[in-house]
Parts: C-alpha cells; structure tokens; sequence
C-alpha cells in the first residue's frame, strides 16, 4: 500500500488537474487509516460502500472532503450536483 500511495502522489504532483483513482474498499480503507486526514469526528469506516465516492484535497496534508459517499446513486440526488465542500 506504501508503494501505491506513493505513486498516487506523483501522479497527483505531476498532472495539471484532477486525478482519479478507482480501487477497491479495502485499499480505501487502509489509506484512509495510514495516509489521510479526516475530518475532525469522523472514523475510519470498517466497510466501504458500493461506487462510494471519497474526495481527497491535495497536495500534503491530504485532507478527505468526501468520505464514502454514495449519494449518487439515490434517484433524486443524481439530479444534484456534490457539493464542493463538506462531509457526507
């Protein structure tokens, strides 16, 4: 998980833009525990959801903005944009 971590993090540094990366929970999980800083009051969650969406601000300290979010599956909430910051 290090190795990739790290290669997240050059990839973040060299593109001029967005960077997405799809994984699995477990490995969410993990960098979530290890390498990020949530928000104040929030866990780490034991399971990750289905297509949940994590927002991570970069670069350093790699503050979560969204974490496992699945909002986007809910028919109503597909209409609506996400939010540019916040918690869900």
């Amino acid at each position: 998980m290090d190795r990739a971590w790290a290669l997240v993090q050059e990839r973040a540094a060299a593109t001029g833009g967005h960077l997405a990366v799809v994984t699995h929970g477990l490995v969410c999980r993990s960098l979530a525990a290890r390498h990020l800083v949530l928000p104040d009051g929030l866990d780490v969650p034991e399971r990750w959801e289905n297509t949940a969406l994590t927002i991570i601000d970069h670069p350093a300290p790699w503050r979560v903005r969204l974490l496992n979010c699945v909002t986007h599956l809910d028919d109503d909430a597909a209409a609506q944009p996400l939010s540019s910051s916040g918690v869900v």
